[in-house]
């Protein structure tokens, strides 16, 4: 769902709009458009896409950016994300940093580092060091181990590796590591054509972040529990009909979702070929992203509601027990995003049972579902 979210903001940062769309919901903050700058408040994670985009102001989590031009000169506590043409980050990142561009300058990275470019320049990795590149120069230490895919490697004067070294370039015999660096008995040097992924996979020594992973999935619970728990405390009897009707038919719910969910992706393509429409475009691609966010939030909730009566118990009247429920049907679905390609299709289902739910109330009575559960 998330994905689903970011793609739509970065298309708005077409010149079709002429100011940048921005969203904030609960501590992230999504942003698009031609230039885009953060300077503050404070934030957990932050999405940025344009032309140009800068980060100055501190991220206290992720930092997900994409652009022609990326800048990041304030710190960054969690996980790096950025991609573009130009990439350049002076300030330290507190995680792991995955960064790709034709320009790549990074900054200290206490986690691990993954950078892919044509000019790779790399400071201190805390971590390992995955990099590929035409041109790389690595100018800090290193903790771990680091491969590097380059045809051209320069070291500078601090630089120093503490794990293994193995380099893989088009002509090995242009290819010194001096003592400095890392001593023979720790550096390998190899044609590219010996590069082997698969291998690779199995020598790196990868630090996997459980707690990260863990605190990231329980937060996302927690988000949209939260969410549920605002529309039912806004419109409780809203909520109470959209609950009663998905509940009493959720095939019939589900089947609508994918009507509403199909015309809603099939009008950014007729809109196309109007051309005048051209420029509607990146509405429809919000309204989409919103609509599957609303729908994955109730069809959560509905999910929640189902399996505690289902297990015998009374619909709590309290905003407190049914925030509980939305926390709990947030809980499964995330679960099932575990199951391969079945849990794929659960969650979708899951998301159009909300969706068909919400449209038998927004569009006109009987155009789909009715609101007294009656199809026609």
């Amino acid at each position: 769902m998330l994905r689903l979210l970011i793609l739509s903001f970065a298309l708005l940062a077409s010149p079709a709009l002429a100011q940048n769309a921005v969203l904030t919901m609960a501590q992230d903050h999504y942003e698009a458009g031609e230039s885009v700058t953060f300077s503050g408040p404070a934030v957990t994670d932050l999405f940025l896409a344009g032309n140009r985009v800068a980060v100055t102001a501190p991220v206290g989590g992720s930092a997900n950016l994409a652009g022609r031009r990326v800048a990041v000169d304030a710190p960054v506590t969690g996980d790096l994300f950025a991609a573009g043409y130009s990439v350049a980050v002076t300030a330290a990142v507190g995680g792991n940093a995955t960064v790709s561009g034709f320009d790549v300058a990074m900054g200290p990275v206490t986690g691990n580092l993954r950078a892919a470019g044509s000019e790779v320049q790399v400071a201190s990795v805390g971590g390992y060091a995955l990099i590929s590149g035409a041109d790389v120069t690595l100018r800090g230490a290193v903790a771990g181990d680091v491969v590097m895919l380059a045809d051209r490697v320069t070291f500078a004067s601090g630089a120093t590796v503490a794990g293994t070294l193995k380099i893989y370039a088009a002509d090995p015999a242009r290819i010194k590591v001096p003592e400095t660096v890392a001593p023979a008995s720790r550096v390998s040097i190899a044609a590219r054509a010996q590069y082997s992924s698969g291998k690779m996979a199995e020598q790196m020594r990868v630090k996997v972040p459980v707690w990260r992973m863990i605190r990231a999935f329980l937060t996302g619970v927690l988000i949209c529990g939260l969410l549920a728990a605002l529309a039912i405390g806004v419109a409780p009897k809203a909520v109470q009909a959209w609950r009663e009707l998905a509940l009493a038919h959720p095939g019939r719910a589900i089947w609508s979702g994918f009507l509403v969910t199909s015309a809603l992706a099939g009008s950014g393509f007729v809109l196309t070929l109007t051309l005048v429409g051209v420029i509607l475009l990146p509405v429809m691609l919000v309204i989409t992203g919103l609509a599957i966010c609303a729908g994955y939030i109730l069809g959560s909730y509905l999910l929640g509601v189902g399996l505690w009566l289902t297990i015998g118990r009374p619909m709590p009247e309290a905003l407190p027990g049914k925030f509980g429920l939305a926390c709990l049907g947030a809980f499964v679905a995330g679960l099932a995003w575990l199951v391969p390609i079945a849990g794929w299709f659960f969650v979708l289902g899951l998301t159009l049972w909300g969706i068909g739910t919400l449209a038998a109330f927004i569009l006109p009575s009987g155009w789909i579902l009715r609101r007294d559960g009656v199809m026609v």
